[in-house]
């Protein structure tokens, strides 16, 4: 139990640590300055993804999301949409043929996409689960090398 109170307590002041540094950081500025937290700042191509993921949802998803939670069936317009316009597996590094978007982008994303519905959401990116073998496999096959 007191382990618990000083893990707990301590896991807290790190993080209250990162992201006071990096606030000071944001305000002032200065890019030169260490950091040693983590910056929300998006970038101009997650601002551009977030606007692709929440029209996507406003548009596609929700007018229709009432539907397939009635039916039950599959929503494979919608998926093969999501992928057309880039929105589904955006992990896979570029040397497979993906985007190799980092976990902050694709959150960005998931999170637009669930506000349409979490059950689109899940179908969109539960198909990133069932990939991640295969670029490894196919990573491995034509470098000869392991991931770094």
């Amino acid at each position: 139990m007191l382990f618990n109170k000083a893990l707990r307590g301590g896991v807290q002041s790190v993080l209250r640590l990162q992201s006071t540094s990096a606030a000071a950081v944001a305000a002032t500025g200065s890019q030169n300055a260490p950091s040693t937290g983590f910056c929300f700042e998006m970038t101009d191509q997650q601002k551009e993804f977030q606007e692709l993921a929440r029209k996507f949802s406003r548009e596609e998803i929700v007018p229709v999301a009432a539907a397939y939670d009635r039916s039950g069936e599959y929503p494979f317009p919608i998926i093969k949409r999501a992928w057309e316009l880039g929105l589904m597996n955006s992990h896979i590094p570029e040397d497979c043929g993906g985007m190799g978007l980092g976990i902050f982008d694709s959150c960005l994303i998931t999170e637009e996409l669930a506000y349409g519905c979490t059950g689109v959401q899940t179908a969109i990116e539960a198909n990133s689960l069932g990939c991640s073998h295969t670029w490894v496999q196919y990573r491995m096959s034509s470098t000869g090398d392991v991931l770094d």
